[in-house]
């Protein structure tokens, strides 16, 4: 099954390459440029975008804030929580004289370490300081995909090209390339896939987005070269990982990836396989005939 059911680049026939040259000369206007501009950070492995934050979340649910679980609402929650009403603020004093005149210095002592909203928003004059990054897979999938954004280098406005992108996302993640396969995969079908590492997989398959409902499917990308595992995983190993998305109300999917020859270009994406096989723990009570 090809990964890109989703065509950006045609194969360069001689039919095709004059349709697109009478496109290129009947056009009246030449493509746009991308929207957003991410800066390639290394030590983090991700891409940092400095403006157009809120149309990438709501046009695709692309990137998260470093401060949110998700999309970057760290002030609008922190201004939210500072109007306190009147009573609010007089049951927390009281709360405090009563815990200073039982004696818990403890509890007086760890909540002097704290900050309140208030505090927080006059030590940043009241300014949004929250990072909005996206992952590898985000970044190369608006490059490539969608022409939405450009990637450059700490201290160089030159914007990278296709090719650039492919060869340093694939040096700062060996597994770039089957990885991405799988993500471009889903998101041609309409998932909004997300990193899974807090539940031990490689993505997490949102329906709708993160804003709507937890994801329904965790997957695991299982590379395969000449036919065969890279890493051979155990059965110990399979039943943990299921029990955990057992657990958190998830669809474990074993993603095989075929992986061709060489995987130098992202031209050569189409010849990616992809087989998905979805891993359920057997119940007699669910699953009788």
């Amino acid at each position: 099954m090809s990964p890109l059911p989703v065509k950006v680049y045609r194969s360069a026939t001689l039919y095709d390459r004059l349709i697109q040259l009478l496109l290129q000369i009947c056009s009246i206007k030449p493509s746009p440029k991308p929207s957003c501009t991410g800066t390639f950070m290394a030590f983090g492995k991700f891409i940092w975008v400095q403006k157009g934050q809120s149309q990438l979340y709501n046009q695709g649910f692309f990137g998260k804030g470093d401060l949110s679980r998700s999309g970057p609402t760290w002030l609008e929650r922190t201004v939210e929580q500072n109007k306190s009403s009147l009573e609010e603020i007089t049951v927390e004093r009281r709360r405090k004289r009563r815990q200073k005149n039982n004696g818990s210095e403890a509890v007086v002592a760890d909540n002097a370490d704290t900050w309140t909203s208030n505090e927080l928003l006059d030590a940043t004059c009241h300014t949004d300081v929250e990072n909005f990054q996206l992952d590898l897979y985000e970044a190369f999938f608006l490059v490539y995909a969608l022409n939405a954004l450009s990637v450059v280098l700490p201290g160089n406005q030159v914007p990278l090209s296709m090719a650039d992108c492919w060869s340093t996302f694939c040096k700062a993640n060996p597994a770039f390339h089957s990885h991405y396969a799988v993500y471009h995969f889903y998101r041609s079908l309409g998932w909004v896939p997300k990193t899974g590492s807090k539940f031990g997989v490689d993505f997490v398959l949102y329906q709708s987005g993160p804003s709507f409902r937890h994801a329904d499917y965790a997957v695991i990308v299982m590379p395969l070269t000449n036919s065969k595992l890279e890493e051979p995983k155990s059965w110990d190993w399979l039943l943990r990982l299921n029990r955990i998305c057992t657990q958190v109300k998830k669809t474990l999917i074993l993603c095989y990836v075929t992986i061709p020859d060489d995987t130098t270009s992202f031209s050569n994406l189409d010849d990616y396989c992809i087989r998905q096989v979805i891993y359920k723990r057997w119940s007699p009570q669910k699953n009788r005939e």
